[in-house]
């Protein structure tokens, strides 16, 4: 008999029911996501009680289907001073607020025959942006266009393992976020306080649930989960989502084409144009995560690959190459007693936030250590990363070959009631290269260096 159940009991209960315990012959089935910018904990640590209650035994049964249709409200208030404010005569507010709402629907069903599957999705509101009439708060409200971030089946069972299809995480993002210790307050520089900071100060965060690696069309296989380890492999033929890789939105091969392999399009700058763009992405590895007397011990390893466009533009057009995707990303996390220290490398041909590195450009090396703490409804800590990479770097432009971009982040999230939770956000950052002026966004020898600070209180009400 078929249970169609909307409150949020029956999510978490679906959500339980699907997990599995780490036994050999289970398999993590996906529950109604948290969001990209949300909480994430340590090997062994458990998140806050948020709203939710465990359903009935049964509900999750063979032949059980249960609907959800989550949704969350975000709001900050934040003061923010950066190196950027002041530029060409114009110069910004430092106090402001921010906040977006999002809708999580989906299923989750379980056949009689043990197959589990379903639908996970999340519907975004992009940011307000200026408009010429923007003096009253209406002029930006009604422009606003709603648009899936998230949108995959998942098929499979506890023998076989999970399989997925459409715009998800791929295993790096899926497991990456358990070792950059985010669940002390709304996600440390990977989440929404760094929206208070012009985007040319923001320091770049490579790390976690990251768009290149999350909103793609991919699929996904996830194996059961063998005494704590778990092997997943995922790929990705290029950067469409769920729509139109190489139909009717280009026609014919042009710059329009997701689905591209190569262009004739002037490269002007890191990464535009055609070339900039990866192509078949394969990402494969493994975690792992256990507990001895108390001690909880969570490892990643994975690997990113992938080819880039090829720029076949003809001289005197720039010919600037770029390398695909050769990247390695390794983490660590020890838990006890409710603390966590955690950290996570990434290395290889990349460029920032999972960008293309320039052909010629140095290899990124990016790095993160944290430690929280969990009682009760709080949890504390703190965090720093430091990342060197090509940035803004191409042959022949007097900028150079390395920026370097560094963070720190504190703060705590106090879960006052089952769905409402407040978040105490301190982040500071750094941005170096010399030769690239970090304020207009050209070659130059001013504003090489960037600082910014912001300091936000804020809350998330959830069903």
């Amino acid at each position: 008999m078929r249970k169609v159940l909307l409150t949020t009991a029956a999510v978490l209960g679906a959500a339980i029911g699907f997990a599995g315990v780490a036994s050999a012959q289970q398999v993590s089935f996906p529950p109604p996501p948290a969001g990209e910018a949300g909480p994430s904990f340590g090997a062994s640590s458990s998140p806050p009680p948020m709203a939710s209650t465990v359903v009935t035994p049964g509900e999750t049964a063979p032949n059980s289907f249960v609907v959800h249709l989550n949704a969350r409200i975000n709001w900050y208030a934040g003061v923010e001073g950066s190196s950027v404010n002041e530029d060409d005569g114009y110069k910004l507010n430092p106090q402001s607020f921010l906040g977006y709402m999002r809708v999580y629907p989906g299923f989750n069903a379980t056949a009689a025959n043990g197959l589990k599957y379903g639908v996970v999705g999340e519907i975004r509101m992009p940011g307000s942006n200026f408009t010429s009439g923007g003096s009253t708060p209406g002029s930006t409200s009604s422009s606003q266009t709603l648009y899936w971030h998230t949108a995959y089946g998942y098929v499979g069972s506890d023998d076989f393992g999970d399989f997925r299809f459409g715009m998800g995480p791929n295993v790096t993002a899926l497991w990456q976020g358990n070792f950059t210790t985010e669940g002390f307050n709304d996600g440390a520089w990977d989440g929404d306080v760094p929206s208070f900071v012009p985007g040319n100060a923001q320091p770049s965060f490579p790390f976690a649930d990251d768009d290149p690696l999350w909103t793609g069309n991919k699929i996904v296989y996830l194996s059961p989960n063998f005494s704590g380890f778990q092997f997943g492999a995922s790929y990705e033929p290029n950067t469409a989502n769920l729509w139109d890789s190489a139909g009717s939105a280009c026609g014919s091969a042009s710059v329009t084409c997701n689905a591209l392999s190569a262009g004739p399009t002037q490269v002007t700058g890191a990464a535009t144009g055609t070339a900039g763009r990866f192509k078949n992405m394969v990402d494969i590895g493994a975690t792992y995560n256990g507990t001895f007397n108390g001690f909880g011990v969570g490892a990643l390893a994975t690997y990113v690959g992938s080819g880039s466009v090829f720029n076949n533009a003809a001289p005197p057009l720039s010919q600037q190459q770029f390398n695909g995707y050769s990247v390695g990303v390794f983490g660590l996390s020890l838990s006890y007693a409710g603390f966590t220290v955690a950290g996570n490398l990434n290395y290889g041909q990349m460029n920032g936030d999972w960008g293309i590195q320039p052909r010629g450009g140095v290899n990124e090396v990016a790095w993160i250590g944290g430690v929280q703490y969990a009682t009760g409804p709080v949890v504390v800590g703190a965090s720093y990363f430091r990342n060197n990479f090509a940035g803004n770097w191409l042959p022949d432009t007097g900028v150079a070959r390395t920026e370097t971009d560094i963070g720190v982040a504190a703060g705590g999230t106090y879960n006052l009631v089952p769905g409402m939770a407040i978040y105490l956000s301190y982040l500071y950052g750094e941005r170096h290269q010399l030769g690239w002026d970090f304020a207009s966004a050209t070659a130059g020898p001013d504003q090489n260096n960037t600082h910014a600070s912001v300091i936000s209180i804020g809350s998330v009400l959830s069903w």
